[in-house]
């Protein structure tokens, strides 16, 4: 072969070395999305020094040689710049088996149509040579099939811009200049080849576009090189900062959001709106303390609390302030956690430790009740009975024992009755079962249990409690209740004194009393009738008690949507009232 270079052919040349080598660079050091820009750029490379050549061909043999290797790279080029883009934007989905084929096919026939052209002609019509000029070229008739492969040149373009445009229009602010220094570039072979096949042709028959595709590739290259342009695609960066678990909100120097991930609208519950450009106050407002690591510039991790949906939930919030130099601030990056689940869980691990310590502290009681006021009456009985067997008491003498040992049985059988009730409740959790019922008949049913107790402090009783009134609670344990309130009212009332036990309505519930006129009970002592100290206090005829009845009606009340209260003064007697719901509607009741 012979050749005579010319300017033309020099520059292309040139250029075609130059883009070859940066595409070895490429596909040294770049990924798989970089790698179908390295092969554009070869397709571009084999183009232009393929064409460089043939302009310094003096045959038509060795020009149609040339033309051969120039469409190795024509052919495909387009569908590797479709297939870059593609990447390049993140429709990975695109690129199934299907589709690629789809793209690949034409050039794989452009290629064939070009290398048999001399037995059909369907890709040219004729060539020549045309030696009017400075130096042979090529003139060349076009085919049917170069028109199809131009309209396929030209779609892959427009599509790949496309994507590209749609893409610019959709990006962060840190990627718009990546994505604008791709669009100019792929600008400038499109108004080359244009201006090439509209007969715009200031060089003849020379081909403007392959000079256009090496500036686009050495435009490309000076951005991956000098401003490391593909080094993070957007998509890259897209699918890490949406895989983070932690929200992510980047701010400028004036605090106003400049990049957020997907988890930060999740957490703040704001998907629909487009945040970038508003100040981080209108994001996270009320945040006094947040906003004292912004507005002072600093580093640190918070907890803060947020209002979503009308509920509460509970961020750890991580801020770094960046900074170019000492004095220039730069903005700050701000990652958030939700943590609310956490939260939940300490709130309920600090729960169950207060109710474990409550518990421990019941368990203590218990013990002191069992050890001293169980173990004394049943002593004093087993001490009775002892004397009896060794004959140091008559049998007149025991029976003057029996009416306190009654009394001591009796005690000891409530007592008994309160501590199983309450541990069973506390220790093992009671299943709560709601019915309707009248509490008229228990509570005749119970005074009816405290009747030689009632008769022997000659006490007045008094029940006027609605016989056909229905309340919704555990019949137990209101039943349980009532008898604890009556008998206290018997212990604490004075010979020849009264108890009387009234209702009424409350809106839905049914508030009932009971009311002595016994000693009264001081202030200081109602402060701690319902609390887990309690206290012993003596009736007016010596009956003891520890106070845990009290207790056990306050838990079981509640645990029923009701209340209990003590209204008295010394002197005056006492009136205990517990409200009880009428029915579901008004208060859930729940299982404990």
């Amino acid at each position: 072969m012979t050749f005579s270079l010319n300017t033309f052919s020099i520059i292309l040349i040139l250029c075609g070395l130059v883009t070859l080598y940066m595409c070895i660079r490429i596909f040294r050091r770049y990924e798989v999305v970089v790698r179908w820009f390295g092969f554009m750029v070869l397709g571009i490379g084999i183009w232009a020094l393929s064409y460089g050549f043939e302009l310094s061909s003096t045959s038509l043999e060795q020009m149609l040689f040339w033309i051969n290797i120039e469409y190795l790279g024509i052919s495909f080029m387009p569908a590797f710049w479709l297939l870059f883009i593609v990447k390049f934007t993140g429709r990975d989905k695109w690129l199934n088996t299907r589709n690629f084929i789809w793209i690949i096919i034409i050039p794989m026939i452009t290629l064939l149509m070009v290398w048999t052209n001399h037995f059909h002609h369907l890709h040219y019509k004729s060539v020549s040579v045309d030696n009017s000029g400075p130096f042979p070229l090529l003139s060349i008739e076009t085919g049917p099939w170069y028109i199809v492969h131009t309209l396929y040149f030209y779609i892959l373009l427009a599509w790949g811009v496309l994507l590209l445009l749609y893409k610019y229009r959709k990006s962060d602010p840190v990627f718009k200049r990546q994505n604008l220094i791709i669009l100019l570039a792929a600008f400038i072979p499109w108004f080359a080849n244009l201006a090439y096949l509209f007969g715009f042709r200031p060089m003849g028959h020379i081909d403007s576009t392959p000079f256009a595709f090496v500036l686009t590739v050495l435009m490309l290259s000076i951005g991956l090189v000098r401003f490391r342009l593909l080094d993070i695609i957007p998509i890259a960066r897209e699918k890490v900062l949406e895989a983070m678990k932690e929200g992510l909100i980047v701010t400028d120097n004036l605090d106003r959001i400049i990049d957020l991930n997907r988890e930060i609208k999740k957490i703040l519950s704001i998907s629909g709106e487009n945040l970038i450009g508003k100040n981080i106050d209108s994001v996270l407002p009320n945040q006094p303390e947040l906003f004292g690591y912004i507005g002072g510039r600093k580093d640190g991790r918070i907890k803060i609390e947020i209002q979503r949906n009308g509920y509460p939930i509970f961020l750890e919030v991580s801020i770094t302030a960046l900074f170019e130099d000492e004095n220039s601030f730069n903005g700050l990056i701000i990652l958030t956690r939700d943590i609310t689940s956490q939260v939940e869980i300490e709130n309920q691990v600090r729960l169950q430790s207060e109710q474990l310590i409550a518990m421990n502290k019941l368990k203590d009681r218990l013990f002191s009740i069992i050890a001293h006021d169980l173990r004394g009456p049943l002593n004093n009985l087993n001490e009775v009975i002892k004397m009896l067997n060794a004959g140091m008491i008559t049998e007149d003498e025991f029976k003057s024992f029996i009416p306190n040992l009654s009394k001591n049985i009796g005690y000891t059988t409530g007592l008994l009755e309160n501590l199983l009730f309450w541990s069973r409740s506390q220790l093992q959790g009671e299943i709560i079962k709601p019915v309707y019922f009248n509490v008229k008949g228990i509570a005749d049913n119970i005074i009816a249990l405290f009747e030689n107790v009632i008769k022997e402090k000659d006490i007045i009783t008094e029940n006027q409690l609605d016989p056909n009134a229905l309340v919704y609670a555990d019949m137990d344990m209101i039943q349980l209740i009532v008898r604890n309130l009556v008998s206290n009212a018997v212990k604490f009332s004075k010979h020849g004194g009264s108890i009387k036990i009234t209702s009424y309505l409350d809106g839905n519930d049914s508030v009932i009393c009971f009311c002595d006129s016994g000693v009264g009970i001081s202030q200081e002592n109602q402060k701690k009738l319902f609390e887990l100290e309690t206290f012993t206090t003596r009736g007016t005829d010596n009956e003891e008690g520890t106070g845990l009845g009290l207790l056990l009606c306050k838990d079981f009340i509640e645990k029923n949507g009701g209340r209990i209260w003590v209204e008295s003064e010394i002197g005056e007697g006492s009136k205990f009232c517990v409200q009880i719901p009428n029915s579901p509607v008004n208060k859930a009741v729940q299982a404990n």
